[in-house]
């Protein structure tokens, strides 16, 4: 039989509180992801601010172990594509990489959500250029610093923009 990979859904206080050790706790293990809707019952959680905690434990734990960063839960409204780009926003913000959808229409909002901004981009492109000029840490023009970390998000920067967007809704 294959190796099939496996991905955890942390459901609830005990997972959230154990999250590392179930990020680690398989060599086939890819990913963990949140399932929200079971987590906000065991919380008795009723709106987002319950939930910023968990997001960041997840993702932390996450990246902790060695796996990629998480996909965000599912945003279950399908009609309201503004609150599913400002939900991907903020999960964006706190490291998630991706989302799972319930309905096709959510996809192109998630994937453009995620994908870099042409901005983005720019400043990758300068970054990378800039450290392969001159090896080592340094500061652009601009003032910004750049050092090995820097440099990596820059390629995790521009491997994600070379992915092409899916046609809008």
């Amino acid at each position: 039989m294959p190796d099939v990979p496996l991905y955890a859904l942390l459901e609830s206080a005990l997972a959230i509180e154990r999250a590392h050790a179930i990020a680690g706790a398989h060599p086939l293990l890819r990913g963990i992801a949140l399932g929200e809707a079971d987590l906000r019952a065991d919380l008795g959680v009723r709106d987002d601010a319950g939930l910023a905690w968990p997001r960041s434990r997840v993702v932390v734990a996450a990246r902790a172990a060695g796996l990629e960063p998480p996909a965000q839960s599912v945003y279950p409204d399908i009609r309201d594509l503004e609150g599913l780009a400002a939900s991907c926003a903020r999960g964006r913000a706190l490291g998630f990489l991706g989302r799972t959808a319930v309905h096709p229409r959510q996809l192109p909002v998630i994937e453009r959500a995620f994908l870099p901004t042409p901005r983005e981009v720019e400043e990758a492109e300068e970054i990378v250029k800039a450290a392969a000029a001159d090896r080592g840490a340094l500061a652009l023009p601009d003032g910004r610093f750049v050092d090995a970390a820097v440099v990596a998000t820059a390629h995790r920067i521009l491997a994600l923009a070379s992915r092409t967007p899916a046609a809008g809704p």
